[in-house]
């Protein structure tokens, strides 16, 4: 569920909105509306449970952008993000850099387009909630094997998992190296070397720290003393999700 503070002072087209996007989506709900940038902080300051704002840049008493800039200044333990509404390009340039303006709105897109915004919105913010849920369980696995947390390797295979299971490819565990360790790499801005070192080293910790026994249950070895490789331990976990 995404819940959306609708800003903007044109009646018309805040009631023409609302009635599309409730028509479209359950899961997008207009928590809230505002008709200028004054009712906008007070609901925003009496609300925590609003993830987005549609933002208009031209209103009485406060203006879209007075807003953004007092949100930015806000104490708020989760900042909403904000897509602006503005048929003014001179506008729209001085937001292109900041941090809470996700994206753009032209005044004469039409209802579907605007939708088909919220609805990748919607679409980024479940994924974000199942990678929390995965990197959870991930984490959760490699702690069982005796995985350091503190460990940057640790990290970097769990993200390994991640991004084998974003790209929907089981078989993308055959090319750690010419392929996933690269991707890892390039999310941190660290070389492939470091990734692949690191996860080597964070193997070796959990060998030399977890049971024998753990380890010939958990990767089914006939060999008790047997070293898991860092393919191996990828595989598993990924096998399990």
């Amino acid at each position: 569920m995404v819940n959306v503070l609708i800003v903007d002072d044109n009646i018309h087209y805040v009631k023409n909105l609302i009635n599309f996007v409730i028509g479209k989506d359950s899961n997008i709900k207009i928590a809230n509306i505002a008709s200028n940038g004054l009712e906008a902080l007070d609901i925003i300051k009496k609300n925590s449970n609003i993830d987005l704002i549609l933002l208009d840049l031209k209103m009485p008493k406060l203006n879209g952008i007075e807003v953004i800039n007092r949100i930015s200044n806000m104490s708020l333990d989760n900042f909403p993000d904000i897509i602006v509404i503005s048929g003014e390009n001179s506008l729209i340039n001085k937001l292109a850099s900041n941090p809470l303006v996700i994206d753009f709105i032209n005044k004469t897109d039409d209802m579907l387009s605007i939708y088909s915004k919220l609805k990748d919105y919607e679409e980024k913010q479940n994924y974000i909630h199942i990678k929390n849920d995965l990197s959870k369980k991930i984490l959760s696995e490699l702690i069982s094997i005796g995985y350091n947390l503190a460990h940057i390797g640790t990290q970097y295979i769990k993200d390994c998992i991640l991004v084998i299971y974003e790209n929907k490819n089981p078989s993308l565990t055959n090319n750690l190296e010419s392929y996933v360790y690269k991707e890892v790499a390039c999310m941190h801005n660290v070389s492939f070397q470091k990734v692949k070192t690191n996860i080597a080293k964070a193997t070796d910790f959990m060998y030399a720290e977890c049971s024998m026994d753990i380890l010939k249950d958990y990767f089914h070895f006939n060999d008790v003393k047997k070293k898991p490789t860092p393919k191996k331990v990828i595989s598993t976990i990924f096998n399990k999700l």
